[in-house]
């Protein structure tokens, strides 16, 4: 049920950013336990000035090429497989689409069932 907003630099192909989609997709399948078919993805481009990250934080060099990858997910899932998923995520878009790994910003913001609803105006994980 992990909902993904990328957020990008305008300029990136139709090829590029379902590649990018693809490779979040299957990082999360891999390492954090999420089910075939449980894909819900925003990818979204930003002009010049729309997305401010410093350069050189924590001492990793950051380009204009940056990706800010947030995920919305259930809680429960261990400090290494969070982790693991920073690590295969950063790899699938370096193999894929030739991402800097230094340009893979990450963030996880966990949530309860009662969080969600697909539709229709219920909670659907909700008895």
């Amino acid at each position: 049920m992990p909902l993904v907003r990328v957020s990008m630099k305008i300029g990136r192909s139709s090829e590029q950013k379902s590649l990018i989609g693809d490779a979040i997709y299957d990082a999360m399948r891999e390492t954090l336990n999420v089910p075939e078919n449980d894909r819900f993805q925003i990818l979204t481009e930003h002009a010049g000035d729309g997305l401010v990250c410093d350069p050189h934080y924590l001492g990793i060099e950051r380009t204009d090429q940056v990706l800010f990858i947030q995920v919305f997910l259930r809680k429960g899932r261990t400090t290494e497989m969070k982790q693991a998923f920073y690590r295969r995520t950063a790899e699938l878009l370096h193999q894929r689409v030739g991402q800097r790994m230094e340009d893979v910003f990450i963030t996880l913001s966990e949530n309860d069932l009662p969080d969600w609803s697909f539709g229709n105006g219920i909670a659907q994980y909700v008895s």
